[in-house]
């Protein structure tokens, strides 16, 4: 069975052109103070189809369920991702912020929620909240956080 971040990780990957010079969609993992040291390209000026785009899983935590001879049947996991794009501190307003990007972002969310689970691996999608965030960490990034409940057969 694929662990979950190579699942999500792959699932990213997808969205970028068979090698590309410089891919926009990005992977990383870890907890968000790891997340923060993180370069990010200054591309907030760009329409934003061409600008970087950041999937970010900050945690997962794993609960397995097991049948009556102590084998693993399923597994949840309960955790965050984030997906953004760079801004600018200087965006005018929250509603521009919000038409340019985060509504984007927001879609992009959806999308890859449909992605992560259309390919018949058994991932079944069993919550996906969707928070918005913006100005978050040093980069001035926004975006989306997902929480998200994903479960997957043994």
């Amino acid at each position: 069975m694929k662990s979950l971040h190579i699942k999500i990780n792959q699932s990213v990957n997808s969205y970028n052109a068979p090698s590309p010079a410089e891919p926009l969609f990005h992977y990383t993992y870890g907890k968000d103070h790891w997340q923060n040291l993180c370069d990010h390209e200054k591309d907030g000026q760009l329409p934003f189809e061409e600008r970087n785009k950041y999937f970010k899983l900050l945690w997962v935590d794993e609960e397995p369920t097991f049948n009556q001879y102590s084998a693993i049947e399923t597994i949840k996991y309960d955790g965050e991702l984030l997906i953004l794009a760079s801004s600018k501190i200087s965006d005018a307003t929250y509603q521009y912020k919000f038409e340019t990007h985060i509504e984007n972002l927001k879609a992009l969310a959806y999308d890859f929620q449909e992605k992560l689970s259309s390919d018949c691996d058994g991932w079944l999608i069993k919550a996906w909240r969707i928070v918005e965030v913006e100005n978050i960490y040093d980069n001035n990034l926004d975006g989306v956080k997902v929480r998200f409940t994903i479960q997957n057969k043994a």
